[in-house]
């Protein structure tokens, strides 16, 4: 007899990798934007062009702050909708 997946029987070990995976993805994208302000820093320090800069913090920034929170509505809603039902 197979039994049913109902959020009573989840394993808290499941719980723990998400929100590991959760913090990681969040630490990531924050070391990424501080990386892209630190080359717009040095280039700005070195009196260098820094139009490359520039144009990839205008795409990369967004992207990752986007990404980061999908990923958030999608753990915060798949637990609260657990909760709910």
């Amino acid at each position: 007899m197979t039994e049913k997946f109902s959020p009573d029987t989840e394993s808290p070990w499941i719980f723990k990798i998400q929100l590991a995976l959760l913090l990681g993805f969040s630490l990531f994208a924050a070391l990424v934007v501080f990386w892209i302000a630190r080359l717009i820093y040095i280039s700005w320090l070195w009196r260098d062009v820094f139009s490359a800069s520039i144009g990839i913090a205008l795409v990369a920034i967004p992207v990752f702050l986007f990404l980061l929170m999908i990923f958030n509505y999608t753990f915060w809603g798949l637990k609260r909708g657990k909760h709910d039902a």
